[in-house]
């Protein structure tokens, strides 16, 4: 087989019309509101600070909002979140090669070395804190198959979701149903629900999707 040619892609459209874009720059996830060429606040101060309406995950829709940071725009990723959307993130073979020899994996390390060696993440957004019950607040199901349900929908911060899973390096991730095909295609819906005592300010991590060819 040979090495498989797989993007890793945006939804910049809608549920119905998606319009998918290669990450150039990076995903964000930032607090409500931010607007195109800002994505200068990724989470709001804790309590006490007028932009903490964020923190108040107990239920959709006050989850964070994705962002697609792109090399010369930045486009929201609008449908991503705690609802019943399929097209947020797409895992593209683009080689039209052998595709995977098993279903691959999607989870979230400290950084592109750590994801390299399975190192286990020490960041708090992927360790999660007292206020998560220590369940990372970085979350993605698959979407491949179908539409989530509520299991994923109705998920909260403290707990991990009854449909995908609380990403947080190889000890927790989303193992896809089946391999990917030549030319195939993965899809994923993503979220993420923070606490009150999140830690505000920029904390980097990377997505991470694990594979084997032979």
């Amino acid at each position: 087989m040979a090495e498989p040619v797989i993007a890793l892609q945006l939804n910049e459209g809608t549920e119905q019309a998606p319009s998918w874009a290669t990450i150039e720059t990076a995903a964000r996830w930032v607090g409500p509101d931010a607007e195109e060429g800002d994505l200068t606040d990724p989470f709001p101060a804790p309590p006490g600070d007028d932009d903490d309406a964020f923190f108040d995950n107990a239920a959709p829709p006050n989850d964070g909002e994705l962002w697609h940071d792109g090399a010369a725009a930045d486009a929201q990723v609008a449908t991503a979140g705690r609802n019943t959307n399929q097209n947020v993130l797409r895992a593209l073979e683009t080689g039209g090669q052998d595709g995977t020899a098993d279903p691959p994996e999607l989870s979230a390390y400290d950084d592109a070395t750590d994801a390299a060696n399975r190192t286990a993440p020490t960041v708090w957004l992927l360790v999660g804190t007292a206020g998560t019950s220590n369940v990372s607040c970085i979350r993605a199901v698959e979407t491949t198959g179908g539409a989530p349900g509520s299991g994923w929908t109705q998920q909260t911060h403290d707990a991990p979701p009854g449909e995908g899973a609380a990403l947080s390096g190889n000890a927790s991730k989303v193992t896809c149903g089946t391999a990917l095909a030549p030319s195939g295609s993965k899809t994923f819906n993503l979220a993420a629900c923070a606490p009150h005592d999140a830690t505000p300010g920029l904390t980097t991590f990377v997505y991470a999707l694990t594979y084997s060819y032979v």
